[in-house]
């Protein structure tokens, strides 16, 4: 490859492979529907829109995964005798051959993956990191090195099973991306079976597979495998542990066998699974603990990971990328040791998400003190119930079990929240579509 446009170079993951790729020396030309500060900050022509006349002397395109292979600027791209690569393509190949490591899990991904660049920075490894978020120590969302390769690895994509690494990580695993019956779509799963198909694919490549001693799931989809174990009844425990309003420390044992003392600067009780994670990771490519130790007390946190983004007449306001109910309630519960009044900025995201899973986000969300719902995030998905009437069900079924809930649009929900705002509330947006600017606009306008 010498010259590569990429379609979707705005996302999270496109614009990393972008970053890693021009640090290669790759020239690099791209475009997406919404071009914003990740592709400006590349430096590289971007177009807007997605149309064959991007095309220019490229000899590879790379298309993001939402995107279907009969789109007009790929079948130009074919019809020139151009390569085209998915994303998770392009990832396989950059890590062939090379030391690697790759996290993959439902939950957890980006944080563990974060964690791991942490330790492999501490311990002067001089890591080449893709990330699926922002994280201040690399800086950005990615980062170029000679040494091991580290990558986060996006289940979603039916094609992850294809990436080979040496250490594979799986952080945990649900029924999400897995497209509803009689329904099809690139970046879904067809089924569960074929999505916890598709993780046993990835474990089964990797020379070693490292696991969560508790999950039955991944017991079963690693068995047979050469694997390690963590947490409850696993190899590397965390004992002792004690939580505070924003982190947490304990002492890390290795087969009973203490090695120090972890200092976390994350709160919750997912996040030390995360460590042990990444930990137990580090420990299978040959990292010292006193490099672990370091490297988990340095982690800041991942940007939308629980991140405090300011204030709003004395209220705190804290954005997190909580989109599946397992992560919004792992979120609310590391919120509660803070003693505020939690109250709930939620964009629902994705519109085939919502209609599955509804009713487990009226659940979760019955943790906080107040929620207000925004119309569903579609993420371009279409579907029979519209953006407004999902995220109706969500704020009827927070209301029925007694929590104060209401239904507003982006603009309603920031005048609402920052006329509200108290001393002792917490106001914290979730969601992984563009809830994020009302967190930043919450704290910094007005």
């Amino acid at each position: 490859m010498k010259r590569v446009h990429i379609m979707g170079i705005e996302g999270v993951g496109m614009s990393a492979l972008a970053r890693l790729l021009l640090a290669e020396g790759v020239g690099v030309t791209g475009c997406d529907l919404a071009p914003g500060k990740r592709a400006r900050a590349l430096g590289v022509p971007v177009h807007a829109g997605h149309d064959p006349a991007h095309l220019g002397d490229e000899d590879t395109l790379v298309v993001p995964t939402p995107v279907p292979l009969d789109h007009p600027e790929v079948a130009a791209a074919r019809e020139r005798g151009l390569r085209v690569l998915r994303r998770m393509e392009l990832l396989a190949r950059l890590l062939e051959g090379r030391p690697s490591l790759g996290v993959t899990g439902t939950h957890g991904k980006t944080t563990t993956t974060g964690m791991l660049a942490s330790i492999l920075l501490a311990a002067g490894l001089d890591p080449w990191v893709l990330l699926g978020g922002e994280l201040s120590l690399l800086p950005g969302n990615a980062r170029y090195g000679l040494g091991p390769r580290l990558a986060e690895v996006d289940e979603s994509d039916p094609l992850f099973q294809e990436v080979r690494v040496e250490v594979a990580v799986a952080t945990n695993l649900e029924a999400d991306h897995v497209a509803p019956p009689g329904k099809k779509a690139p970046n879904y799963h067809g089924s569960f079976g074929e999505l916890k198909a598709a993780l046993r694919g990835f474990l089964e490549k990797a020379r070693l597979a490292v696991v969560p001693a508790s999950d039955p799931l991944l017991e079963e989809l690693s068995r047979g495998l050469p694997r390690r174990t963590f947490g409850e009844g696993g190899e590397l425990q965390a004992v002792g542990v004690e939580f505070g309003p924003t982190g947490s420390r304990f002492l890390l044992t290795l087969e009973g066998r203490p090695l120090g003392e972890a200092v976390l600067q994350v709160p919750g009780r997912h996040n030390v699974q995360n460590a042990l994670a990444a930990a137990l990771a580090a420990l299978a490519l040959g990292v010292e603990a006193e490099a672990i130790l370091e490297g988990l007390a340095r982690f800041p946190g991942v940007g939308r990971r629980f991140q405090r983004v300011g204030e709003v007449r004395g209220a705190w306001v804290v954005d997190d990328y909580a989109h599946h109910p397992t992560e919004v309630r792992a979120t609310l519960e590391a919120a509660k040791p803070l003693g505020r009044r939690i109250r709930v900025l939620f964009q629902p995201h994705r519109l085939l998400r919502t209609q599955a899973l509804w009713p487990e986000f009226v659940e979760a969300l019955a943790l906080a003190q107040e929620v207000v719902v925004l119309p569903t995030y579609t993420a371009g998905e279409k579907g029979e119930a519209s953006p407004e009437e999902l995220s109706a069900r969500i704020a009827e079924g927070l209301r029925q079990k007694g929590v104060a809930a209401r239904l507003l649009g982006k603009e309603e929900a920031l005048a609402y929240a920052r006329d509200t705002a108290a001393p002792e509330d917490l106001w914290l947006t979730l969601g992984a579509g563009d809830v994020t600017e009302l967190a930043w606009r919450l704290a910094h306008e007005g």
